[in-house]
């Protein structure tokens, strides 16, 4: 079974597609700060969220072969 790798972006894809959501704003009404600017911490936490969902994607598709 192979493994499809991780996009590079999939942490900043999530944080945008959070702030498209959103309307641009945090959870407590404030602006979204760039994603330059989250900090390494921040960052991580997005990419490793980001991550799971992708993964719990890839197990979830139906793969080739029949029905």
């Amino acid at each position: 079974m192979s493994h499809d790798p991780l996009p590079s972006d999939l942490g900043q894809k999530a944080y945008a597609a959070y702030g498209l959501a959103t309307g641009g704003l945090t959870h407590d009404g404030r602006t979204m700060p760039p994603w330059e600017e989250l900090g390494e911490d921040i960052q991580a936490a997005w990419t490793v969220t980001a991550s799971a969902m992708y993964q719990a994607g890839l197990e979830a598709a139906p793969r080739g072969g029949g029905r």
